[in-house]
């Protein structure tokens, strides 16, 4: 569980966690919970990978991150209505740790370090949701896609430079809101500049700075 509340909680409010989350376990594909559903708490992937989506209109979703081992979600449910804005599913089998609302509740308040973190976060998750409203050309919204995915995934090893795990197609044309083909076409014209390789549906990245000039542009 290395995450945020086990860094900055006290030993004392960790027992507490410990006592009171539950573990919960989930195939490929299954979904934790869907947009608009009550809060009934707050997550930390043990191991495992997830999306974080959201149906903007009955036929269009948008990605709005990706989240592997020790990262947190379900946070975008709490306060406000108390339901959750968005769906989370597993990309592979993921082991969620969750803390009931009223005793993730009591842990906040009772940690300030904790508190200042979570505040952090939530700053840092919403200035990349601004700039993924920035004007830019396709390319570069995919290489900002590519970089997320790499970023929460990462290698499949310290000498490969294969994603561990490459989001479909439909899923970047999801986050960077376009469409299928035109997210084809792209990966095409970056595989002809040698920034990327594609083989099947994975992705390897052959030039990680030219991918990173591309992502920053703009």
């Amino acid at each position: 569980m290395n995450s945020l509340i086990e860094t900055y909680c006290s030993p004392e409010w960790l027992e507490f966690v410990n006592f009171h989350k539950k573990v919960f376990n989930f195939p490929a594909k299954a979904t934790i919970f869907n947009q608009g559903d009550i809060t009934e708490g707050f997550y930390t992937i043990n191991y495992g990978k997830i999306k974080v989506i959201t149906h903007e209109a009955p036929e269009k979703i948008r990605l709005i991150r990706l989240a592997a081992d020790g990262d947190i979600f379900g946070h975008r449910g709490l306060f406000g209505n108390w339901k959750y804005p968005v769906s989370a599913i597993t990309l592979a089998p993921t082991q969620a740790f969750f803390l009931p609302i009223e005793s993730f509740t009591q842990v906040v308040k009772s940690n300030s370090e904790l508190s200042y973190q979570l505040i952090a976060f939530f700053v840092e998750e919403l200035r990349l949701s601004e700039e993924k409203n920035i004007i830019m050309p396709v390319k570069n919204k995919l290489a900002k896609a590519i970089l997320m995915n790499y970023r929460a995934f990462g290698f499949e090893s310290e000498k490969s430079n294969r994603l561990s795990h490459t989001i479909s197609r439909q899923d970047y044309a999801d986050y960077i809101g376009t469409t299928y083909e035109t997210v084809i076409r792209e990966l095409s014209i970056l595989n002809k500049a040698d920034i990327i390789k594609t083989e099947g549906k994975t992705i390897i990245i052959r030039n990680l700075k030219a991918l990173e000039k591309l992502a920053k542009a703009f």
